[in-house]
């Protein structure tokens, strides 16, 4: 089965995502303060960005068996473009985090900044660290890669993902907590604009990866029921969950940063309205 969406969608998508990103990032590079953003709230979008890019670079790069799940075989032009896509994400938060740690927080407490780095370091060591040597070091023919290759697997898709996905959610109370406890008028360094962009966009991208992904419908005699949805969810449908889960809390904290707008608060945050030169 090939994945019917168009590449030309596949680019305006990627292109889109990286721009849904720029307010964000370019709202503290002029503040240089990070305050008013959870450390959390972005520990948890970059460790489901992680596990995403994580999964697409293991079905193309470490995965020897031909596969009939989420890439073609063999693989096509589409399929490097979704890890593009995935990984374009990635990047683009690994940038916000670093740059949260980087600059001063009026909520850093002492000892903050090493544990979400113990974090982040002990989430790749099971993630793209063990992919990466196995890509340089092993032949992947060995039937030790395989074997090795289908625990990875069997581990992320039964245990790992789903706890992401669940981190996703939890984004949202971590970051609706941090709006909602800072005083009336405080300035914050979390981007509004930022927030109804990838709302938007990300519902996009949510909605085109069911046809972005291979999964053998055709096979299961085009049934829907819960254990197929179960078995979509393990191994293809989670990148199309997490998406939609990421727009959902971007779209809610929106409505919480208006709300708290009505309340006293301006919603146009200091320096957005600035130029970047």
């Amino acid at each position: 089965m090939i994945s019917p969406t168009p590449n030309w969608l596949r680019i305006v998508l990627l292109i889109l995502s990286f721009v849904s990103f720029i307010p964000q990032l370019r709202l503290l590079l002029l503040r240089h303060d990070a305050s008013g953003i959870s450390i959390y709230y972005v520990l948890f979008n970059l460790i489901g960005a992680t596990e995403l890019v994580t999964m697409s670079f293991y079905f193309l790069v470490n995965n020897s068996e031909a596969s009939d799940v989420f890439v073609n075989s063999p693989p096509n032009t589409g399929d490097w473009l979704n890890l593009a896509q995935l990984g374009l994400v990635w990047i683009l938060w690994l940038f916000i985090f670093m740059a949260c740690l980087y600059y001063p927080s009026d909520n850093n407490r002492p000892g903050l900044r090493a544990t979400i780095w113990a974090i982040y370091i002990s989430f790749l060591l099971i993630s793209l660290v063990p992919l990466l040597i196995d890509a340089l070091a092993n032949d992947r023919n060995d039937e030790y890669h395989k074997w090795v290759g289908a625990i990875f697997h069997g581990i992320h898709s039964m245990f790992i993902n789903p706890s992401v996905t669940i981190l996703g959610g939890a984004a949202l109370f971590v970051q609706a907590r941090e709006i909602l406890s800072r005083p009336i008028g405080l300035p914050t360094s979390l981007s509004v604009v930022g927030l109804a962009l990838q709302a938007a966009v990300f519902f996009l991208v949510a909605l085109a990866w069911p046809g972005r992904l291979v999964f053998p419908w055709n096979e299961l005699g085009g049934r829907v029921t819960v254990g197929v949805l179960l078995t979509w969810y393990q191994l293809v449908g989670f990148v199309a969950v997490d998406n939609a889960v990421f727009a959902l809390v971007q779209a809610i904290l929106l409505l919480v940063v208006k709300r708290r707008g009505h309340s006293g608060i301006s919603t146009v945050v200091s320096g957005e309205t600035e130029p970047l030169l």
